[in-house]
């Protein structure tokens, strides 16, 4: 004769619920515990020299992490690697798969690079994309008491003489920096292929070049322009987004606005070593999270003249991969690639 299970009811069956909901509760809380973190030292290696605007957002967000002990009690350090379009910087990051505890800049620059074969490294496969934080628009600049005083000059002059206008563009030739200003010239008739340009390791390079009479024109992101343009020694003829900017650059007009119809902007992010886990990107989204909800990160960028734009890994690799087409359709227009 068998005999049905007893079930137990009552105060055993409550007992038994409490028990199970304290193991939950434990469960969990170990889960948490065990959740990864870094391991050592945060390195972000920044692909140009310091002063420049990028290293600035590198040293506020590392301030924002460190005083907010947000990498599980490790430190951040800046490590500056110009050069090498950007190979530079990438090359330990690259080199040591699974580690999150290292990570390079990611850009528009990076993406153009790829498609014009200056890296040997596939952005997709070889890295891991990390979120996106920012857009930003790029400016084109000429001294206050240049002759240059709007972009029909600056044309006039380069379709009379392509080569006669030194240009700076940073951290080196054929980034976002320097498509943003070949893209209008092309469009308004100028040959392009015969522009004087000379690279320089970061943007504050360039600028200190145009205050020393060393170039005659800067293209560079607006956050590198803004001091030059409140003190009265900069002038920001052309800005490349579709509107104009807001705060100290809002009287600079866009190219479009001038009679080309160029509208190019670069986003920032965050690039990791390749086969990084689910639970190191889940780690990294959320601090990248915090810092852009952050007031600190607002007020840079606001005062930087740069438009938050977040995006976590999984948006972040999508919108990398439709970029990467989207930019191999520009390169080929301005016939950079066959």
């Amino acid at each position: 004769m068998t005999h049905s299970p007893t079930l137990a009811t009552g105060p055993a069956l409550n007992r038994r619920g409490t028990l199970a909901v304290l193991l939950g509760s434990l469960l969990g809380a170990n889960a948490r515990a065990a959740a990864w973190k870094p391991t050592g030292q945060v390195e972000y290696v920044i692909p140009s020299a310091a002063g420049g605007a990028v290293d600035i957002y590198g040293r506020v967000m590392k301030k924002f992490f460190d005083t907010h002990d947000s990498l599980g009690g490790q430190a951040m350090i800046i490590t500056n690697r110009p050069g090498g379009q950007g190979m530079i910087a990438a090359a330990p990051v690259v080199q040591r798969p699974g580690d999150a505890d290292i990570f390079t800049m990611l850009s528009t620059g990076f993406m153009l690079g790829q498609i014009l074969g200056d890296y040997k490294h596939d952005l997709l496969k070889d890295f891991t994309i990390g979120p996106i934080l920012f857009e930003e628009a790029l400016v084109v600049a000429v001294k206050a008491d240049s002759p240059i005083r709007n972009a029909a000059d600056m044309v006039a002059r380069l379709k009379k003489d392509p080569g006669s206008l030194r240009i700076a563009v940073a951290p080196g030739l054929n980034n976002h920096i320097h498509i943003a200003i070949l893209k209008p010239l092309k469009l308004a008739g100028v040959a392009t292929e015969k522009l004087t340009v000379a690279p320089f390791r970061s943007s504050a390079e360039s600028v200190v070049a145009l205050r020393g009479d060393h170039v005659d024109v800067v293209s560079a992101s607006a956050a590198n322009l803004v001091t030059g343009v409140t003190s009265g020694a900069l002038r920001v003829i052309a800005v490349s987004s579709a509107a104009r900017l807001p705060g100290a650059l809002a009287h600079v007009p866009t190219w479009k606005e001038q009679g080309i119809d160029s509208v190019y902007t670069s986003v920032e992010g965050i690039l990791f070593p390749p086969r990084i886990t689910a639970e190191q990107i889940a780690f990294w989204d959320e601090r990248f999270r915090e810092l852009s909800r952050s007031p600190e990160w607002a007020a840079t960028l606001q005062e930087y003249e740069v438009t938050p734009r977040f995006m976590d890994h999984a948006q972040a690799r999508a919108f990398v991969a439709s970029e990467l087409e989207e930019s191999s359709r520009l390169l080929h227009a301005l016939g950079m690639v066959s």
